[in-house]
């Protein structure tokens, strides 16, 4: 390439009988060097700097605090050896059960995943951890980091990160029609409300470290759920409201079950809920149970799987007879339908099944043969 360029200096400067022969050989040149500027474009078609600042296919370009772009996820260092969730594909209101599996035994187990702490618990094989979780229905569709950190003997700390995608969901919309007291609510109605806030917010503030509840949940009433879980809805055509739950039509009176086995932390009625009922199942995940007819449970008392825990009915802001289920997971609102779909394992009594307990029962039993 100098070549030609001094061939180019020689032209500008000189102008006399042998400026053609001059111009002839400058072309030469230039035809011999083609060929390599070519091959340098095709193999190096943006510099250094240029790919550092190209957008990249595939990556969002979210910026916002509560929509992280994840990274990708890096080969799982020793000792995890695997970590993965179920339903495989996740999206709007998901709940999620993540899973850990080590080569050896962890003595603590946490991780952040779109702004929330996760607190994982020992399965009946101590090398496998559990995590019972959820993406909030409105969080954005996107990629997210669940970033994990692993305590071992001797305190050292394995950290861990794992892509996770959430797609968007499709929700409904639609109008329903209520008494106007439940849109415009009086000077009396908004001291219950609240009132019922203040309840409320206690209740799911509650925290139990372990969790109570085994296996599957279950169907809370003996009806075919409806599409209505994150359901636009436009109160008396002047207010919009977000359904953050699931309804099962049924008749006024039909027994009402717990979906799994927890503690009651509210049995009351309420302006908007009507007779409700909130049972906490252990680490944050809650489930809520709106317009019963009757209520026969009391806070405090613990629950089994599928234990009564009143009558359906129309009470609060309802349209007619109808049980409306709610799933909450530490602060974010979950899809109960896709929490019935999930295959969970069976715990222990009070919780994930203790191992050194289990090892106890065993060796007597194994003792008691022999005698």
């Amino acid at each position: 390439m100098s070549t030609y360029l001094r061939h180019l200096t020689a032209i500008s400067a000189f102008k006399g009988p042998h400026m053609y022969a001059t111009l002839f050989s400058a072309y030469r040149a230039t035809f011999r060097l083609l060929p390599l500027a070519l091959c340098l474009l095709t193999v190096h078609p943006l510099s250094a700097a240029s790919r550092a600042h190209a957008p990249q296919q595939g990556h969002s370009q979210r910026s916002s605090p509560d929509q992280p772009q994840a990274e990708a996820s890096a080969p799982l260092p020793a000792p995890i050896k695997n970590l993965f969730w179920q339903p495989n594909d996740l999206q709007q209101g998901s709940p999620t059960l993540f899973t850990i599996e080590f080569e050896r035994v962890p003595t603590r187990v946490s991780a952040k995943w779109i702004g929330k702490n996760l607190s994982f618990f020992k399965s009946s094989d101590p090398k496998v951890w559990l995590a019972l979780a959820g993406a909030d229905l409105e969080t954005a569709p996107g990629s997210y980091n669940l970033t994990v950190a692993a305590t071992f003997s001797g305190g050292k700390i394995v950290h861990a990160v794992k892509q996770v995608d959430i797609a968007a969901a499709n929700f409904q919309s639609g109008a329903v029609d209520v008494p106007e007291n439940f849109v415009e609510p009086d000077a009396a109605a908004k001291r219950q409300i609240a009132a019922d806030g203040i309840l409320k917010r206690r209740a799911f503030s509650h925290l139990i470290p372990a969790p109570q509840w085994s296996g599957n949940f279950v169907s809370p009433v003996e009806a075919k759920p409806t599409n209505s879980f994150g359901k636009q809805r436009v109160f008396n055509e002047e207010l919009t409201s977000t359904h953050r739950g699931t309804d099962f039509p049924i008749k006024e009176g039909a027994t009402v079950v717990v979906s799994n086995s927890g503690t009651v932390l509210l049995a009351k009625e309420l302006f908007y809920e009507g007779n409700c009922v909130i049972v906490d199942h252990g680490q944050s995940f809650y489930t809520t149970y709106m317009h019963l007819s009757r209520i026969d449970v009391k806070p405090g008392e613990r629950l089994t799987k599928g234990a009564k825990i009143g009558l359906s009915g129309a009470t609060g802001r309802a349209t007619g007879p109808h049980l409306h289920m709610g799933v909450r997971w530490n602060g974010a609102y979950l899809d109960p339908t896709r929490l019935l779909a999930l295959t969970l394992p069976k715990l222990g009594a009070n919780g994930p099944t203790n191992p050194a307990a289990t090892a106890a029962k065993r060796q007597a039993s194994v003792h008691h043969r022999r005698r």
